[in-house]
């Protein structure tokens, strides 16, 4: 049945309400900060007036990100976000400070039911706690920065065969069976980098100056600390997640080099090179589309098949033009799913070029506007921003899901299996990816005076200790820089050990659905709906699973991802 939800009626504030405008917009804090509260029911109003304006900001503002990475080569757009932030967001943060405060000190919030507002007590305490008014200013600095990366990278294209190309693009030239092929587009784009490697290097040393001066105006030794803290990662430390890179290394690598030497076989090589690791064995690549109005008819085609809520969600969202998945040049790089509180549908964006790794990346994205759309009634906006263990363990549990339904793209059974193996060795690839970003960060905010050389040089170090049996000899500089393609280095630093801990609980919550798809279908929708509302434990608790990255979890899941791969053999 079709999904007719229509925009968000306000309740606090009218239609016409302008937060683009400063005086209007201060005049509503002001108001808000002088508001009296002489009651529990009071106090819920204003939590709920409070959330609504949140919202309204919120969503003005994700258009003007949508905006920018749409066309991140036009300056106009990258100037409206980043003028929304300097001139909007970041005179407004010492307001929700006072608010924050306002909120927690109150006398009448310890009388609120603890199992809606306990948590939400949690939350607000913990940006109180690191909110300091001096980092505003950089906040909009690291902001601009931010934005310029996005900028840079939209701009990179090679020459390639007459043609000028993205770097997405050349992805699909790694698939070619043609050997010489896949090296020289390899080298091409690794070249291209090297020789804007400086810029690159030059922009992320200005975001680590001002990063470890946000940490030390908080009262932190490093920006490690702060921003662990910042995330809200309650239910576990810097040093479990250290461990964790351990139980990879010791867990992972040696299943990944058993993968490995199978390809290394099968495609009758001396040595496995950086070029050889996305060409199809069998010499066929895999063309599940050649226009994405066939990914997104195939996708909402699965989804109908998995649960006709999810069909019905990415049909009403693409029915208001709330997709974007082709890649082009000029738009910046990556995928994501972006809220918008008051149309009260998410928004997917993406750079699809017809390979197989783009369904991956739109059933990826589409778990996570599956996720946000099951939090559209919900009053507090503190319970709708899940932290990233939630937020991923929505979107790499359907690419799992969906494994059993990708007929959908691929007649051919041999082609059916090829995708279904392509996706559950990503499973396990995943791990020593993360690993090595996640410890790079650990070691360039505990190491904050290193240069660019020692930098590019630990990243090849830990390359090296992650390497599951590929052959990097003479590769040295290209293997150094390879962390300058990574956003999240610059965008979104230390948001990425987040993609481990789910891809575990993605692998236990599949093993569910393998075991009894109702059931795990039904926990799924049951997890999304509780947001932010419960700690991470009891959200994971909520969907049939455990929170738990210990080795022996580890090497559970691990051990049966790899049955799953032997019996398509």
């Amino acid at each position: 049945m079709p999904i007719t939800i229509e925009k968000k009626k306000r309740i606090y504030f009218l239609e016409d309400f302008n937060v683009e405008k400063w005086d209007e917009l201060e005049k509503v804090l002001q108001e808000m900060e002088a508001t009296e509260i002489s009651s529990a029911e009071d106090l819920v109003r204003f939590i709920e007036k409070y959330s609504e304006f949140g919202e309204i900001l919120e969503e003005v503002g994700a258009w003007k990100t949508i905006k920018m990475t749409q066309s991140a080569d036009d300056a106009d757009f990258a100037k409206a976000q980043a003028d929304f932030f300097e001139f909007i967001i970041a005179p407004s943060e010492p307001y929700f400070f006072k608010l924050d405060k306002k909120i927690f000190e109150n006398k009448y919030f310890k009388e609120l039911p603890q199992e809606r507002y306990g948590h939400l007590g949690k939350l607000l305490q913990n940006e109180i706690e690191i909110f300091r008014e001096e980092n505003i200013p950089l906040g909009v600095k690291e902001n601009s920065l931010v934005s310029k990366y996005g900028e840079m990278y939209s701009k990179l294209t090679v020459e390639f065969e007459g043609q000028e190309k993205t770097l997405k693009e050349m992805d699909l030239v790694l698939k070619d069976k043609d050997r010489s092929r896949r090296e020289s587009a390899w080298r091409l784009v690794s070249e291209k980098m090297i020789e804007k490697g400086g810029e690159f290097e030059q922009l992320f040393d200005e975001m680590k100056t001002l990063r470890i001066q946000i940490a030390k105006n908080a009262g932190f030794d490093n920006y490690r600390d702060y921003i662990h803290k910042a995330y809200g990662r309650f239910d576990y430390s810097s040093e479990d997640v250290i461990e964790f890179h351990n139980s990879i290394e010791a867990v992972v690598l040696p299943a990944l080099k058993k993968i490995n030497q199978e390809r290394k076989e099968k495609l009758e090589v001396d040595t496995l090179r950086p070029w050889d690791m996305a060409v199809d064995l069998d010499g066929k690549t895999l063309k599940p589309f050649s226009d994405v109005k066939d990914l997104l008819s195939g996708s909402i085609r699965i989804f109908r098949r998995l649960d006709s809520d999810f069909a019905d969600i990415i049909a009403a969202m693409s029915e208001k033009n709330l997709l974007d998945l082709s890649n082009r040049k000029g738009k910046a790089p990556g995928g994501y799913c972006c809220s918008l509180p008051e149309t009260r549908f998410p928004f997917i964006f993406m750079n699809a070029v017809g390979i197989h790794t783009d369904v991956q990346t739109f059933l990826h994205e589409s778990g996570h506007s599956f996720h946000g759309f099951s939090k559209r009634e919900e009053k507090i906006a503190e319970y709708k921003n899940t932290p990233s263990e939630v937020a991923e363990l929505a979107s790499m549990s359907m690419e799992l899901f969906t494994l059993d339904y990708l007929d959908e793209f691929y007649k051919d059974d041999e082609d059916i299996k090829k995708a279904k193996r392509e996706q559950l060795e990503d499973t396990l690839v995943i791990f020593p990816i993360v690993a090595i970003v996640d410890a790079l960060q650990h070691w360039i905010y505990l190491n904050p005076d290193h240069t660019s050389e020692e930098r590019d040089d630990r990243f090849a170090q830990l390359k090296d200790r992650f390497n599951a049996g590929v052959d990097w000899s003479g590769l040295e500089k290209e293997k150094g820089i390879g962390w300058l393609k990574t956003l999240h280095i610059f965008e979104v630093p230390f948001y990425y050990i987040e993609y481990a801990i789910s891809q575990l609980g993605a692998i236990a919550l599949y093993k569910e659905y393998k075991e009894n798809p109702k059931q795990a279908i039904d926990n799924y929708k049951k997890f999304m709906a509780l947001g932010y509302s419960k700690s991470v434990p009891e959200i994971y608790e909520a969907a049939g699973i455990k929170f738990d990255f210990s080795k022996e979890y580890l090497q559970e899941m691990v051990d049966f991802v790899m049955a799953e791969l032997d019996e398509l053999e």
